[in-house]
C-alpha cells in the first residue's frame, strides 16, 4: 500500500510537472511566434547623426548581407495629431507604399475619429513665415484604424514615407532607419553584428527583436523557472513517500537482510539492493508520469479542449507544446530525487545488527 501510494503520487507529480510547462511552453512560443511576425527582426539606426542618406546606398547594402529577406526604409520622428479640436502626441513612422495613415485604436478613442476621416498632422520641426515659426502640417485622411503590433511599447501612427520626409525635413530616399526581415529570427544577434560591419560600426546602432522585447522575454523566462519551482513541489512530496516506502522495506525486511549478511553479503551489497528497490519504483514513477503527460498534452493540444475567448488572447483554445528538453529535465530531476529519497533507508537497512535480527525472527 505504501508502495502502491509512493507511485501514484510520482507519477502524478511529474504528470503534473509536464502537463505544466507543455501549457506554459505553448503560450511563450505563440507569444515569441507574434513576436517574430510582427516586429522587425533588425532595426537599424544611424549613430551621431539624424538619418541615412540616399547617397549611402546602406539598404543595397544591407539586401545583400545572406539571411535578409527584405529591407523597409522607415522615417521616424514625433509630432501631434489633431481631429476636431482635439490633439494627441504620437510616434509618427513613415513608410513607403503606404496611402493614407493608420491609426491606433487608443488614439482614434482620444480624437473620436473612424476610417474614411481626415485628420490633420503637426510635426515637431518649424519653419519660418512672415509671423514667425510655425509647424509643418499637413492633412490626410485615415484609412485604418489597426492594434499595434505585439511587442510595440508605444500607439504609432503610419504615414506615407514623402509625407514624413517632408515634415521632417529629410531629403527624397532618406531615412531614419531600416527594418530587416530574416530568414531566421533567432539569427538576428549574429545579423545586427553583420550589420555594423557593412556600415560601420561606428556610425551605426542595431537592435534586435529580442533586445528590444528583453522585459517580455526575460519575465518568460522567470516565469517557467517558478512554475517548474512551485509544480517540482509535488515531486518532492512523492520523493518523501518514496523515502517512507524505503524505510518500511528496510524495517519488514530486517530478518532477510540478517541472513544475506551471514551468507557472505557486505553492508554495501546490502544498501545497492534497498537503494535498487527504491530507484526501481522512481524509475517506473518517473517513466510513467512522463508518458501520462505527454500524452495528455498531445490529447488536449489535438482536441482544442479548452477553448479561449480569441478576441483577448488571438488564440481559440489553450495551446500544449511538450518540449524533448523539458521531459528530459523533469525525468533527471525527478531520477536524481528519487535516488536522495532512497539513499538514506538503503544505508539504514545496511547497518543492521544481525544477531538482533535473527533473534527478533
Amino acid at each position: 500500500m505504501v508502495a502502491a501510494a509512493a507511485f501514484v503520487g510520482l507519477v502524478l507529480g511529474v504528470g503534473a510537472l509536464v502537463l505544466s510547462l507543455a501549457l506554459l511552453s505553448g503560450f511563450q512560443a505563440h507569444v515569441r511566434t507574434r513576436l517574430a511576425e510582427e516586429a522587425p527582426h533588425v532595426l537599424v539606426a544611424p549613430a551621431g547623426r539624424p538619418d541615412f542618406t540616399a547617397a549611402e546606398g546602406a539598404a543595397a547594402k544591407l539586401a545583400l548581407l545572406d539571411g535578409v529577406v527584405s529591407v523597409t526604409p522607415v522615417v521616424r520622428g514625433r509630432g501631434w495629431i489633431t481631429a476636431r479640436g482635439q490633439a494627441v502626441p504620437a510616434v509618427l513612422v513613415g513608410r513607403e507604399q503606404r496611402d493614407g495613415i493608420r491609426l491606433d485604436p487608443a488614439q482614434a478613442r482620444q480624437l473620436s475619429i473612424l476610417a474614411g476621416e481626415d485628420v490633420t498632422i503637426v510635426s515637431s520641426r518649424t519653419r519660418l513665415s512672415p509671423l514667425g515659426p510655425v509647424p509643418l502640417t499637413a492633412s490626410i485622411r485615415v484609412t485604418e484604424v489597426a492594434a499595434l503590433a505585439t511587442g510595440r511599447k508605444q500607439p504609432e501612427a503610419v504615414l506615407p514615407a514623402g509625407m514624413a520626409r517632408r515634415l521632417f525635413g529629410l531629403p527624397e530616399g532618406g531615412a531614419t532607419g531600416f527594418e530587416l526581415r530574416l530568414s531566421d529570427p533567432e539569427a538576428a544577434p549574429a545579423m545586427a553584428l553583420a550589420v555594423r560591419e557593412a556600415l560601420g560600426a561606428e556610425t551605426t546602432a542595431t537592435t534586435t527583436w529580442q533586445e528590444a522585447n528583453r522585459p517580455l522575454l526575460l519575465a518568460l523566462r522567470l516565469e517557467r523557472v517558478a512554475i517548474f519551482a512551485t509544480v517540482f513541489l509535488v515531486v518532492i512530496v512523492a520523493g518523501l513517500n518514496l523515502a517512507a516506502t524505503s524505510a518500511v522495506l528496510a524495517a519488514t525486511r530486517r530478518g532477510d537482510a540478517a541472513v544475506l549478511t551471514v551468507l557472505g553479503a557486505s553492508p554495501r551489497l546490502l544498501g545497492r539492493i534497498f537503494l535498487f528497490a527504491g530507484l526501481l519504483l522512481g524509475f517506473a514513477g518517473t517513466l510513467a508520469g512522463l508518458g501520462l503527460g505527454f500524452v495528455l498534452a498531445v490529447v488536449l493540444d489535438a482536441t482544442h479542449a479548452i477553448p479561449l475567448p480569441a478576441e483577448l488572447f488571438a488564440l481559440a483554445h489553450v495551446p500544449f507544446r511538450p518540449a524533448a528538453r523539458d521531459l528530459l529535465a523533469v525525468g533527471a530531476f525527478s531520477l536524481v530525487w528519487s535516488f536522495v529519497s532512497s539513499f538514506v533507508p538503503a544505508r539504514m537497512a545496511a547497518r543492521v545488527d544481525v544477531t538482533e535480527a535473527l533473534r527478533a525472527g
